[in-house]
């Protein structure tokens, strides 16, 4: 599991939030995940092996009404970008 990097990530959304509120209800009490998710291409909701690339998020969610915003771990800087291993493609 790659290792979280609270400070990188709370720097990156300081310069980029601004303390903006949700755009669904207008509040802006925002939680933010210490864990970084998956999300993956839908192939009818099996799992296929080796399908494409797996993009790294970090759910950031409205505490008033649970709008949840997906942040980028990798161009956040809260998790750093794999190595490419021999014969891998993007």
């Amino acid at each position: 599991m790659a290792k979280f990097n609270s400070d990188n990530f709370l720097t990156h959304l300081k310069g980029k939030w601004e303390g903006r509120p949700c755009p669904l209800c207008g509040v802006g009490n925002w939680n933010i995940s210490d864990s970084v998710y998956e999300l993956r291409e839908f192939h009818g909701g099996g799992l296929v092996i080796g399908s494409g690339p797996i993009v790294p998020v970090v759910p950031v969610t409205c505490s008033n009404c649970g709008n949840t915003i997906m942040v980028n771990a990798i161009l956040s800087g809260a998790v750093e970008k794999p190595e490419k291993k021999e014969g891998q493609n993007d």
